[in-house]
């Protein structure tokens, strides 16, 4: 062993291999910055690491055969022994073994597909910041009442007390979507936590029956599962709203003690009226099945929502909810004007009774946003603002506003916010990977979307994301894989991700056939006019893009105004005489007023 040490001081392999490491090192950080910089794909940067990892042996072997005269070199091979060229050889196995194995644990070599990758990975198991002390999440309750069909009321009551908890502006709770995911998982509870990045868990049960109700519910700290709180109420069921006041008053109050060392006050309203049981358990059937978000699912909770507000017509929830469930309904069906009618008649009737109920005002935001009333957006985007900025339904309502009024960097900014409250939801991160596509950041639209995969693998809403966002980073041979992953699951979303691929190579031809195709299918998928407008005119063909602009126009698609906003488009569009002419009409100078008066708040803030 001393003769192997003695050889490799003489021959200086410490100061080649320490040499050899630094310049490694400063080669992959430069290659790592500079590759995506200018679109090279995923594998280059793999096969240099790889390289790197595996050419050390070798450079050691040439400093030892070049560190002596060829007439010394037998000497120095006879003057060590066998073992110790065994051992050398041995060594340099073992750096290079555990070298590979480390590149493949953290994912720095090893070809995996787009799709494959997006599965095995789990955005809530990221590197994220410690949570806030003031932050909580609610699970749903166990059903105690010894009926399987009564399952709607525990998660019921679960989801109200989430909403209330929600309602103080400095607690962060976990939105329904994210929380109510673990529902009937064994999971852990700092598991959960972690997931959700809270520092508490609430979990609890409800036994129901006939007009009296028992639920036993449980704080626990998530650094280490101590319960910080629990306490059983015995009460009637007519006085159940009053009771969810006292239990998220008395679930702030422990956090405030235990946990964030100052006050979390809980909207209540005072003494509550008493609600008739059976009007409770109807609003709670009717608001699971309205989160089914099918057409017999919205149908049914309409009639039963319906049912309730005759019953209770002072309980605001129940028409913020029907209001919700009427325009949800109305962007999937042909009476539109009708439901949209019916929606604004459930809102108005929830506002008067209560101004301050989040859902109705950013349902009531939505919709104004869809007729065109932007005084009436803008003021009910304000209310959100006023009266809970970090709510999950104001963030939602906001993202409303600023996607029909063009502001894409605020909408980024509101759907961000929501994923921090909500991060296992799939919708929310989806629509922030069409965000980031449309900003031109595609780095940040595939990890986005590569997250919403990771909830809900093979979905052809993420797969279009992922596939446009490959194709803005010029990575075209991933873009193309997606393309044919999608042509087997949604035909029009597969041809418009080729229709980008083929602007970006300058097939226009191509990309016309693609346009034609899109135009002819219409409507499919979730392309709207405005939607078709664009294809056409990414093959430049602006005389059969301006028609469909004017149909998203009349139809008052919002979004037509924002084309130019959006990367990809070309600048002559926005310069035709046609799309002149478009943006001359009242409705498009009103928009303009309006986003002109919302980018100047913006700019105060």
């Amino acid at each position: 062993m001393q003769s192997l040490l003695r050889a490799i001081q003489q021959r200086k392999l410490d100061r080649v291999a320490a040499a050899y490491a630094v310049a490694a090192w400063i080669l992959v950080q430069a290659a790592s910055i500079a590759l995506p910089t200018f679109g090279a794909p995923v594998w280059v940067l793999k096969v240099l690491i790889a390289a790197a990892v595996t050419g050390f042996p070798l450079a050691l072997w040439i400093a030892w055969h070049a560190a002596a005269p060829a007439q010394d070199l037998g000497q120095g091979i006879e003057a060590l022994r066998r073992t110790d060229v065994a051992l050398l050889v041995i060594l340099s196995l073992v750096l290079v073994f555990v070298g590979v194995q480390f590149a493949f644990q953290f994912g720095l070599i090893g070809k995996k597909s787009a799709p494959a990758a997006a599965r095995e990975h789990h955005y809530y198991f990221r590197n994220v910041p410690s949570p806030p002390p003031a932050s909580v999440a609610v699970l749903p309750f166990l059903n105690l009442s010894g009926d399987p069909a009564k399952e709607y009321f525990s998660d019921g009551i679960a989801d109200e007390l989430l909403n209330h908890l929600a309602s103080a502006r400095t607690l962060r709770v976990a939105a329904r979507t994210s929380s109510f995911s673990f529902k009937g998982k064994n999971k852990d509870i700092r598991e959960i936590a972690r997931a959700l990045n809270v520092s508490a868990v609430v979990e609890g049960s409800v036994r129901e029956d006939g007009h009296h109700l028992r639920i036993a519910a449980q704080l626990i700290k998530a650094s280490d599962g101590y319960q910080l709180w629990s306490s059983v109420y015995d009460r009637d069921l007519s006085n159940v709203l009053q009771l969810q006041d006292e239990i998220a008053n008395s679930i702030a109050a422990a956090l405030t003690h235990t946990l964030s060392g100052g006050q979390l006050p809980v909207a209540t309203q005072g003494e509550r009226t008493p609600i008739d049981p059976a009007a409770y358990r109807d609003y709670l059937k009717a608001k699971a099945l309205a989160a089914l978000k099918t057409d017999e699912g919205d149908a049914k909770s309409v009639e039963i929502f319906k049912r309730v507000a005759a019953r209770e017509p002072r309980f605001a929830p129940a028409f913020a909810a029907l209001g919700r469930t009427y325009l949800h309904m109305a962007q999937f069906h042909n009476d539109q004007p009708k439901l949209l009618l019916s929606a604004e008649t459930a809102l108005q009737h929830a506002l008067k009774s209560d101004p301050r109920n989040l859902e109705a005002l950013a349902t009531h935001l939505h919709l104004a946003t869809l007729k065109w009333d932007w005084r009436a957006a803008a003021k009910d985007a304000k209310s959100l603002q006023t009266i809970n900025a970090h709510n999950v339904y104001t963030l939602r309502g906001l993202f409303s506003f600023y996607d029909a009024l063009g502001f894409p960097e605020q909408e980024a900014a509101v759907l961000r916010e929501a994923t921090r409250l909500d991060p296992l939801s799939f919708v929310d991160l989806n629509n922030l990977a069409s965000v980031y596509n449309d900003r031109g950041q595609y780095v940040e639209a595939a990890s986005a979307a590569e997250d919403a995969l990771s909830l809900k693998p093979n979905r052809p809403l993420a797969l279009y994301s992922l596939c446009l966002a490959y194709a803005g980073m010029k990575r075209l041979d991933r873009a193309r894989a997606v393309v044919r992953q999608l042509a087997t699951l949604q035909k029009d979303a597969s041809a418009a991700c080729a229709l980008k691929i083929a602007s970006l190579s300058g097939d226009r031809q191509h990309a016309h056939r693609l346009a034609r195709t899109l135009a002819g299918d219409f409507p499919s998928f979730i392309f709207d006019e405005g939607d078709i407008g664009y294809f056409y005119a990414l093959a430049n063909e602006f005389d059969a893009a301006l028609p469909w602009f004017e149909r998203g126009y009349d139809k008052r698609n919002a979004h037509i105004f924002s084309v130019p906003l959006t990367a990809g488009t070309p600048a002559d569009l926005v310069q035709s005489a046609g799309w002149k002419a478009l943006l001359a009409r009242p409705g498009a100078r009103a928009w303009q007023e309006a986003h002109e008066r919302l980018a100047e708040q913006l700019a105060r803030n």
